[in-house]
Order: C-alpha cells, then structure tokens, then sequence
C-alpha cells in the first residue's frame, strides 16, 4: 500500500478544488466540501460523484490498442493510475493535477507549448513516418494517459504542432481511408468546420500500413468539451430529448441556437451519407474559451472511421439499409433525420468524385474485394437523401 497523496484540481494556473488521490489506483478519495464553481469541468459540475466520474472515463480506456499491456508491464493496474502519474494533463483541455507541495505551473508542464515525445504511445506502434521537431522533449509527461478511443493512437509534435495519430481495427486499413473520404466530403460542401485527415504510414508487425493523422484543434487558448459533458453539465428536463438539452445547454454558454441547430443536422445528413454508426458523445462536441470559459463554437467534425460499412462491406448487397443502429441520439439512423428540418443542408451535387471515393477504398484490399457492394450502399443513400431533399420523409416508412 502506498497510500494517498492531496493534490491540487487546476484549471491553468487557477485553484478548482482540491483532491485526495489513492496512489495505487489513482481514484479519488475525498474532494474538499469548497470549489470554484466556476470553474469546475462540465460534466463533473453536478456533485462530487459526478467529479469522479469525469476523472474515470478522462483516463485512456483499457480497451484502447495494447494499452493494458502497456500499463500491465509499467506496474500501473488502473488506467486512473496512468493518469495520476502524468498530472492528468491532456492536449483536450486545460485541467490537470498538481501536488499541494509542488511549484509546478501551467507553463511548465502543458503540451500545448512544451514539446513532448509520447513514448506510451509510440508503444501503441513502432515508429511513424512523422518526426519531432526536438530531440529534446521539454516535458516528460505523456498525453497518451487521457487520449481516448479504442483505436491504436498517440500524439506527436512535428515543426510546432500537434498532430493526432490513428491505426485501424485488425488489418484493414478503412477507417483511415474513411476518415479521408469524409473530410473530402466536408471540404466541398464547405459548410461547417471539420478536421483534415490525412493517410500516412505507420510501422505494425505485419510491416508498414496505412494510418491516418489529423492536428490538434485544440491550443493554449481553446479547449473541447464532449457532448457527454455537455449534456451532463446541467439536468435535463422530462419533456425534451437529449438532442433538444444539448442545444439549451449550448445556448445557455453563449451559443446561438440557430447555429447549434444547423451544426447538429448537417452531421446528421453527413453521417448518414456515409452511413457512420459512431457518432456517440465523446465524438463531438464544443469548442471553449480557456479564459472567459464561454463556448466560441462547435468543434470540427472528428472521427468518422466507423463508417462505409467499414465492418460489414457485403451489407449493402443483401439489405435495404432500413434498420441500421447507430451509436447516437437515437438507435437507428433513420430516426435521427426526424431532427433535420433544413435537408438541404447537405448539397448532393457537391460530392466528390465516385472515380475519388473508389480510388481511396481500393487502397485497401479489403475495400477492394468489396468495392462494388460499398459503393452500391453510398449510392443507396444518396437516393434516399434526394428524396428527403425534396421533402419526403423517408423516416415514415421505416
């Protein structure tokens, strides 16, 4: 037994609370009775369990590439532990830990404007076709302890930025290449921000792959907040969905409605093109001021691997795309397009190229053995959202 430690909970260089840590779990113990409630994090606002929780799922999840393995063999049983070791920093936002005895500030230890080299993550692969702008890392935490997801990932710094690499579930390499494609997309209809991804190649067992990298959208100045901590930063009314909170909560931290609205259905629409089935909490969300705290925007669209019948390509090929379940604020795609009042958000006549969207698929093998039946489902549903464009609600036949 170790015991236990108190640390300070900071926001920048500013006193949250403070916190009792257990140092062979890396759980809170006990949270002082006073915070600044200000400045408290969304989602872990509402009571002190709800701090604990948000502490939890802040740390990277077990199920992430080989990260048990990874912790396993560093002697760290929790995840939580994981977290503690590295102060909680994170390139998400501006929370972290700092012992009550320590001179520590901001400005030391964030990853926003020290460099780093994640070696946990780089543990996740072998090397990365992207280098370091130093040799000399002037931190030695590692992000990797709250770098959320299943997929194989790290962070890297190159030339003064940040960017975020993804491997892939098994040997497929398509939810990389989807992260491309649906950027492509995003990119012509110019509508709403969304993060470039770009392949690259990554080192694994089986030689190199295809990953894909993305910047941060994050900075010293801006922070992401989860739709998960959206929603859970204030209590939602009975007689409205979740759909319909999320946007109060927006509203009520300085969003307009309109805006919120309109972000929200056009990723419907988008998602629902390319048949993404992940678009839970942690997978959007909003941009925030790290000094007045108000919310600045929506956060670019991110994460849309799980999509193009990534894990079922044949699909297409022997449904009718009527009752596929999705990860969201409904269970079923189709349900989601009750929310869409302005269809026409998305412009399907400003799509990429087929020749464009072929090219990518066929990058991978198994894309290229399911080509056919992968483009029959996209066409499949840009025929149900021309319909829709054109006010028939598709969703009533379902």
């Amino acid at each position: 037994m170790i015991g236990e430690k108190i640390f300070y909970l900071m926001h920048n260089d500013d006193i949250v609370t403070t916190i009792d840590i257990d140092l062979d779990t890396g759980n809170f113990i006990k949270i002082a009775p006073k915070a600044n409630l200000d400045l408290l994090p969304l989602g872990g606002n509402i009571s002190p369990q709800a701090l604990r929780n948000w502490w939890n799922r802040r740390a990277v999840p077990m199920s992430q590439g080989n990260i048990q393995h990874i912790l396993i063999n560093n002697d760290m049983n929790t995840p939580q532990l994981f977290l503690t070791k590295n102060l909680g920093l994170s390139l998400t936002d501006h929370y972290w830990i700092k012992p009550i005895d320590s001179t520590l500030t901001w400005g030391k230890v964030n990853f926003f404007t020290n460099d780093f080299i994640d070696e946990v993550g780089e543990l996740q692969f072998k090397q990365s076709t992207l280098g370091y702008s130093d040799g000399t890392p002037a931190v030695s935490y590692y992000p990797s302890a709250s770098l959320q997801g299943d997929l194989r990932k790290k962070w890297v710094v190159n030339n003064g930025k940040r960017y975020l690499i993804k491997g892939n579930v098994g040997k497929s390499f398509r939810q990389s290449i989807n992260e491309v494609i649906a950027a492509r997309i995003h990119a012509l209809q110019n509508k709403m921000p969304y993060t470039n991804y770009e392949l690259c190649q990554v080192d694994s067992a089986d030689g190199k792959i295809y990953g894909c990298r993305c910047e941060s959208f994050t900075s010293i100045n801006v922070e992401f907040i989860s739709a998960y901590d959206v929603i859970s930063a204030q209590k939602k009314r009975n007689d409205i969905s979740q759909f319909e909170h999320f946007i109060n909560v927006c509203v009520s931290n300085g969003l307009s409605k309109d805006y919120v609205r309109e972000f929200l259905e056009y990723q419907i629409l988008t998602d629902f093109l390319i048949t993404n089935v992940d678009r839970h909490f942690n997978n959007f969300g909003v941009l925030r001021d790290t000094n007045s705290l108000k919310f600045i925007g929506m956060a670019p669209i991110f994460d849309s691997g799980n999509s193009m019948f990534w894990d079922n390509p044949g699909y297409p090929c022997h449904n009718d795309l009527k009752k596929i379940e999705v990860n969201s604020f409904k269970k079923r795609e189709m349900e989601l397009l009750k929310y869409v009042k302005k269809p026409t958000l998305l412009e399907l006549s400003k799509l990429p190229q087929e020749e464009e969207i072929i090219r990518l698929i066929c990058k991978d093998k198994q894309g290229e053995k399911y080509c056919d039946s992968i483009m029959l489902g996209y066409h499949k549903k840009i025929a149900l959202l021309e319909k829709f464009s054109h006010g028939e609600k598709i969703y009533q036949q379902f």
